[in-house]
């Protein structure tokens, strides 16, 4: 029996930690798919279900935590096939 390779979605506005967080999970073994925007993850077609949601916390279109609620809303509404297994919000304030 084959197991499939995890897959950890990355919703962040800033194109360096998204690709640092890409090749991290690459090298992890796992399969990263990644988002610039709420919307852009939103839009996307509905195919793949993660096993990990990793959301920017200060996202300019919708920030991470209300994405999060409206995900959780989406999932009430339509269950998914497969779920996904964690959420992990991030921030990185600059000064």
């Amino acid at each position: 029996m084959s197991h499939a390779t995890p897959i950890v979605f990355v919703v962040d506005d800033d194109v360096s930690v998204r690709e640092s967080l890409e090749l991290l999970i690459r090298c992890a073994g796992w399969q990263p798919e990644t988002f610039a925007s709420a919307q852009e993850f939103l839009s996307r077609p509905r195919v793949l279900a993660p096993s990990c949601l990793v959301l920017d916390v200060s996202l300019p279109d919708l920030n991470g935590l209300d994405l999060q609620k409206r995900i959780a809303v989406d999932r009430s509404e339509h269950p998914p096939r497969h779920e996904c297994r964690g959420f992990h919000l991030c921030s990185a304030l600059a000064h």
